[in-house]
């Protein structure tokens, strides 16, 4: 009886801990690392290299021991504030915490608002796209405060099983050495991997040749044949989707960067031909509210031959479309992620004596985060305008009035409709109340004020045009 009761002590000590309470962003988490202070300080010191360090971790009241970190990242690498890659099996093959077997530290270096990834990743999501979870923490190495940094859920077979429900297909990072863009490089495997390509599943097994296989594809197709050809290597659609994301958040260090691509993962799913993006490393986001929607798409052979399609041109136009309806504008959805977000994180921010940038310059950093959303959404639709979406049927809306004494907002349309109707409020999709021809009646969501906000309505997917909610005289 005693054993039972200490069993279900710990049972219920450990309820709420899991990685999904680990990755939960609406907490700022403390996480405490344990190492030996020599190891600790010739990790600072010698931060270019990949050495690994035995040390234990501790969050909340669960704390495992004997792992292995080490110093991580490209361009953030820094012997002031690591950017740290924790492995949890590094030195017990069979050890994991909280069923993970490695996270990322994410030190911040090249964001001083320190909130681009989290919200960035927060986008994907909501477009339906696979991204790895972020939440903040801070930092505590043997007991003394190191700074604010972002636990970052590792891509690896345990992301894969969330995100896909399987793990047991071909998983690539792509790792940035030069300036490539998908170019045929030939048939030989080895000009592809593990470099730019590196195997992060099936290591000992790999397989480079469907990779191959799938990047010389993007070359063969003929004029008017190159959407049928990528059919079996790669949902198109998904690919507009994904760099839409990229492009909207003016992520210059992305699928279209400006040194080439970079930043991202490749998946074959077990047993097929079929690849995916997934997201990675989006501290570089948010750049420039005027972002131009065109920037590098042409650069890039499966984007500038995916454009020359009109029904996938439309996919991308119409996904920046829906991001700018899922961001808001001024106090809509993404504008109250970052003051959320900034709120959470102030105090630690500015309690960070490690960062390389004036806690001046973190309030400056959020101010222009906020000011590029108020901004991105209306610039964004102006140049899809300008682009021409060449799909006919498109939702026309001419007005939206909040009804008076009442939370329920009437939206006028001209042209299609039917019950496949979704209205978003300042990002928010509004609950549902009646539709018919022409007129679509929806709750205002509590959190948005009804003076700032703007109206775009889906339907069958297809995004229409946005407007302002009117106020009814009392």
């Amino acid at each position: 009886m005693k054993r039972l009761a200490v069993g279900l002590l710990a049972a219920g000590l450990v309820m709420g801990q899991s990685a999904d309470a680990l990755f939960d962003a609406a907490v700022l988490h403390d996480i405490q690392i344990t190492i030996h202070p020599t190891d600790w300080q010739r990790l600072k010191d010698n931060y270019l290299e990949n050495t690994y360090y035995l040390c234990d971790l501790q969050w909340r009241s669960l704390k495992v021991e004997n792992i292995g970190i080490r110093s991580r990242g490209l361009g953030s690498r820094s012997g002031l504030k690591p950017g740290l890659r924790v492995d949890f099996d590094r030195f017990q093959t069979t050890q994991s915490f909280l069923g993970l077997k490695s996270l990322v530290l994410d030190n911040f270096t090249q964001d001083p608002s320190m909130l681009h990834e989290r919200l960035t990743m927060r986008m994907f999501e909501r477009m339906g796209l696979p991204a790895p979870r972020e939440a903040h923490a801070r930092l505590y190495v043997n007991g003394v405060y190191v700074g604010l940094y972002g636990v970052v859920e590792a891509v690896d077979k345990r992301m894969l099983s969330r995100v896909f429900g399987e793990n047991d297909g071909y998983l690539y990072e792509y790792k940035w050495v030069e300036d490539y863009r998908f170019e045929d490089r030939g048939s030989d495997p080895a000009r592809y991997a593990p470099v730019p390509f590196k195997p992060v599943t099936h290591e000992k097994d790999p397989d480079h040749k469907p990779l191959v296989e799938m990047i010389r594809a993007m070359h063969d197709a003929g004029t008017g044949e190159f959407r049928k050809a990528m059919e079996p290597y790669l949902d198109l659609k998904v690919l507009m989707r994904h760099v839409a994301v990229e492009n909207f958040l003016s992520d210059f260090d992305g699928v279209l960067g400006e040194w080439g691509m970079n930043n991202f993962y490749l998946y074959r799913f077990e047993g097929k031909k079929k690849w995916q993006l997934i997201a990675w490393d989006k501290d570089v986001s948010f750049y420039w509210e005027h972002y131009p929607i065109w920037t590098n798409v042409y650069t890039n052979p499966v984007m500038r031959r995916s454009l020359e399609d009109p029904e996938l041109r439309d996919a991308y136009l119409e996904s920046l479309l829906k991001l700018a309806a899922l961001a808001g504008e001024e106090n809509g959805w993404l504008e109250r992620e970052i003051v959320a977000g900034y709120r959470q994180i102030r105090t630690a921010a500015w309690l960070d004596k490690q960062k390389p940038y004036t806690n001046e310059q973190f309030e400056e950093a959020v101010e222009k985060l906020v000011e590029f959303v108020r901004a991105r959404g209306r610039f964004v639709r102006e140049e899809v305008a300008s682009s021409g979406i060449s799909r006919a049927e498109r939702p026309n809306l001419t007005k939206a009035i909040l009804e008076p004494s009442s939370p329920v907002v009437a939206v006028y349309a001209n042209g299609m409709m039917s019950e496949a109707v979704q209205v978003y409020i300042s990002g928010y999709l509004a609950e549902l109340i009646s539709v018919e021809p022409g007129l679509v009646r929806v709750k205002l969501p509590l959190m948005v004020p009804p003076e700032s906000a703007a109206i775009t309505v889906f339907v069958d997917g297809v995004p229409g045009n946005t407007v302002p909610l009117e106020l009814s005289a009392p």
